[in-house]
């Protein structure tokens, strides 16, 4: 009797034990499944395009169009002695300037300095100049037919086509002060000139007659222009009176065969390299 009577006593607070526990689970699992609900399931297209950034689209553009962006037309002034740091060669890198060739590299040699600016490289061995220079001239061969002379609208097509790049533009009819505001963006620029007006000591008299430099920078205490003037190999950093250097610019002709001594006004022309 005493067994059962207290087991009857017991039973009503057995009950109400598993009654609290149940309705603890319920709530639980109640709160588990509204947490669950509030996040919006994701798709396999939102997850990837959230934790993968788009495509740059406006840098896009900019490299595609990068030879009209790259330049700007706005008046700068030089204040200060300024020199790219553009590696030098000379058209002739083991004096072999009886091979025409080399003899006439000029244009050659000068887009391999540029592109060495571009690309950040401080030294090119005169190994690594012959190779480019004549790959160059073999592109010029099968492309325009020619390569002994290339003015600076050819040597644009060379930047683009074989270079592949794109923050090169040719102008004529340029002045002075757009040579100095070239330098003065931080550009690069190629010049064609007389190179007999040059008067330069080192080349060979009386000089070439058609000829193409690098103009690297400007002093314009001196009112000198610096160059990388591939026509000797005394040419690294080599300064022209302004002047001088300019009254010699001139746009000369492409061709198979090298230009007559040029006669009357000079016209104007210069190749712009940007980076």
């Amino acid at each position: 009797m005493f067994y059962n009577y207290s087991m009857k006593k017991k039973l009503p607070l057995l009950l109400f034990a598993i009654a609290i526990l149940a309705a603890g689970y319920f709530f639980a699992m109640r709160r588990d499944d509204q947490d669950i609900k509030s996040e919006p399931a994701r798709s396999d297209s939102q997850s990837s395009s959230s934790s993968i950034s788009a495509p740059n689209q406006s840098a896009s553009a900019s490299s595609a169009d990068s030879s009209s962006q790259s330049f700007s037309s706005s008046s700068s002034s030089i204040s200060g002695a300024m020199n790219l740091d553009a590696p030098f060669i000379v058209q002739a890198p083991f004096g072999n300037w009886s091979d025409p060739v080399f003899q006439n590299a000029c244009e050659e040699a000068s887009i391999v300095m540029a592109m060495g600016w571009v690309n950040e490289t401080e030294t090119i061995t005169p190994q690594d100049a012959k190779i480019q220079i004549q790959e160059i001239v073999s592109f010029e061969n099968r492309i325009f037919g020619y390569s002994t002379d290339t003015d600076v609208f050819d040597m644009q097509k060379i930047f683009n086509q074989y270079f592949h790049y794109q923050s090169v533009l040719a102008k004529e009819n340029v002045t002075l002060s757009d040579i100095k505001d070239s330098l003065s963006q931080g550009n690069l620029v190629i010049v064609p000139a007389f190179g007999q007006a040059l008067h330069n000591p080192n080349y060979t008299a009386p000089g070439p007659i058609a000829h193409m430099l690098v103009i690297t920078g400007y002093d314009p205490a001196a009112k000198e222009f610096i160059t990388n003037d591939p026509g000797t190999r005394k040419g690294s950093g080599y300064r022209y009176d302004e002047n001088v250097l300019f009254d010699a610019i001139w746009k000369y002709p492409s061709g198979p065969d090298a230009p007559a001594v040029p006669a009357g006004n000079l016209k104007k022309a210069m190749l712009i390299i940007g980076k």
